[in-house]
Parts: C-alpha cells; structure tokens; sequence
C-alpha cells in the first residue's frame, strides 16, 4: 500500500501543472516526471487524469458555496450586507485559493458528462443564492428595479476573473481589491 504523502504530492504536482499548462496541455508523462515515478506509478493513486480535477473542483465549489449559504442562511442582514459580505468572500475565496479555484475557473468544462453534472448543480445552487439576494433587494426596494439575472450573472464573473489578474504580491490586499468591487456594484444596485 502506498503512502499518503505521495498521493498528496501526486495531486499537488497535477494541480500546478493544471494551473500551468492547462489540463489537456499537461499529460501523465509530465505528472508522474515532476513526482520522480514512473507514469504506470500513477494508477496506484488515480484511475484516470480526469480523478486528478475532480478532487479540485469539489474543493473549490464547496469552499465558495458553504461560506454563500452561510451568509445567505443570515436572516437578520439586510440585503445590502449580505450581497456585500456574498463579494467579500468570493473575492476573498479567489485570492486565498488561487491555485485551485485558477484550475476550477479555467477547466470545469473539461470533466466528463456525469461529473459535470454534479458540478453544474453546484454551480447553479451558488448563482441562486446571489440572485435571491438580489431579488429580495429589489423586493424590498433596497435595490433599483433591475434585471437581476444579468447583475447577477455579471457580479460572478467580475469576481471570478480576479484569478486572471490578482496577485498576493500586488499593490492591493485582497479586502482592499473587494471594498472597491463592493463599493462599484452597491452603487450600480442603488435606488
């Protein structure tokens, strides 16, 4: 029986390489060369390539989606501070995460059908949630009337783009890059 830390290495060398070189760009050759095994060492830890991703977007999706639906599940926020506090943390996950949620964002499209699947409920669980915040907003008249599909839609993928541009190493903290995304869309929101 093989040891953990080597699967450990094993998922963490595919993981850069994925961010890298991108999935279908980095083969098991390359995997299994950065590791110091040979290829046919790998199918002691994975089946195939694609169990390499899986592992990565379930970390990823799961670490965005349980901190919306624990500021969703709020009920005593204002509309106003959960949508905040919903950019805060995705800014906040993207930039702590940056190497998976790179992959995630960049690859999720690669995994096979009935994998794909799961990963798009997550997703569309993630996208309800800011939506009914946005929603409730307009209900309430704390937010102007809006198509809050599409605001929704768009504050996602503001936030996700960050993995294409942030870096820890920049001129703004990653508190510092959300105050001002928040601050841009609450006045887009506005009444």
């Amino acid at each position: 029986m093989q040891t953990a830390p080597r699967e450990d290495q094993v998922r963490a060398v595919a993981l850069r390489l994925f961010k890298e070189k991108g999935y279908h760009a980095t083969s098991m050759r390359d995997i299994a060369s950065e590791v110091g095994i040979n290829k046919g060492s790998l199918y002691a830890y994975i089946n195939t390539k694609e169990d390499l991703l899986i592992p990565v977007f379930e970390r990823a999706m799961g670490m965005l989606l349980a901190q919306i639906q624990a500021v969703t599940a709020d009920s005593t926020l204002s509309p106003s501070d959960r949508l905040r506090r919903l950019l805060r943390a995705h800014v906040t996950a993207v930039a702590e995460n940056l190497d998976v949620l790179t992959v995630y964002l960049s690859e999720w499209r690669q995994l096979a059908t009935d994998t794909l699947a799961t990963n798009r409920n997550q997703r569309e669980e993630y996208a309800a949630l800011f939506l009914q915040v946005l929603e409730d907003g307009v209900r309430t008249g704390e937010f102007r009337p809006m198509d809050t599909r599409i605001v929704m839609l768009g504050m996602i993928g503001m936030c996700n783009y960050l993995f294409r541009w942030y870096r820890s190493d920049g001129r703004l903290t990653p508190d510092q890059i959300a105050d001002e995304l928040i601050e841009m869309v609450m006045h887009g929101v506005a009444i």
